[in-house]
């Protein structure tokens, strides 16, 4: 393990439309010592040959030969990460410069804590509006596209379909520290492929496993409705939805976050 060192993760499949900008906004950051390990689930279409064209020496690409899930493929680049200090980074999603910097200095002044995160823009593509909450500062989930912990033999278990919100509150134990301003850009696409609550099946395991990370409360059984909101509802009816349930949060459209970034990285 290297000290100090952040290694990027990155599990891809069919992320061609994507990938670049992705890994762009990894590679600005202000924070120098990392490296990029990405996955690739055997995508079909042009993913791996864009990621080689970066032909950046910080990224190293992997070409897996089936498609081992998202979970599977984080814990496949955990067992070669050589960093001090582990970032979660999804294919289509976006870091603004100044995040891992963030994350590791506070994570360097405060040794017990586990894990840093984030506050969220999510990105409605196909509105093109980005909607941010606030969140307390001490959490037990982030958005996963934010997370950084350190590199202490953690793994995920992807028999949770919501693995990403198991491993968080679970298996690195929750008390994430978040800091508090968007640094993170979380895509929901249009096509909904990306959006692993709306692939949530409503199987008797599924939603036992979901109480078990949430508890049986009223705050979870409204969580629950979200996500069959998302897997059922039309499009337009999930945005009246969102409009209503996110009518005090932050909002900024897409011409005018590009402005504010000083460029288009969406």
């Amino acid at each position: 393990m290297k000290s100090n060192l952040v290694s990027v993760l990155i599990v891809s499949y069919n992320a061609e439309r994507y990938i670049e900008k992705t890994l762009r906004s990894c590679l600005n950051q202000t924070y120098p010592d990392f490296e990029i390990l990405v996955l690739d689930n055997n995508s079909n279409d042009r993913t791996v040959e864009i990621i080689k064209n970066l032909n950046d020496s910080r990224i190293t690409v992997f070409e897996g030969k089936k498609n081992v899930g998202p979970y599977a493929g984080l814990n496949f680049l955990l067992d070669r990460a050589e960093g001090e200090y582990i970032a979660i980074q999804d294919h289509d999603d976006i870091w603004l410069p100044e995040k891992i910097e963030r994350q590791v200095s506070y994570l360097e002044e405060n040794k017990p804590v586990i894990a840093c995160g984030t506050e969220t823009f999510y990105f409605y593509e196909n509105k093109g509006v980005l909607i941010a909450d606030k969140r307390e500062k001490f959490v037990d989930f982030v958005d996963h596209t934010s997370l950084v912990f350190r590199n202490a033999g953690f793994r995920y278990d992807p028999d949770y379909l919501l693995a990403d919100e198991y491993f968080e509150k679970k298996i690195i134990g929750g008390k994430i520290y978040c800091i508090g301003e968007q640094l993170t850009v979380h895509r929901i696409r249009r096509d909904g492929r990306n959006y692993s609550r709306s692939r949530f099946s409503f199987s008797r395991k599924n939603v036992s496993d979901f109480f078990e990370m949430n508890g049986a409360n009223a705050k979870s059984i409204l969580s629950l409705f979200g996500i069959f909101v998302m897997k059922y509802f039309p499009d337009d009816a999930i945005w009246l939805i969102v409009g209503i349930l996110k009518r005090k949060s932050t909002k900024i459209n897409r011409a005018d976050f590009s402005a504010l970034v000083g460029s288009d990285v969406l």
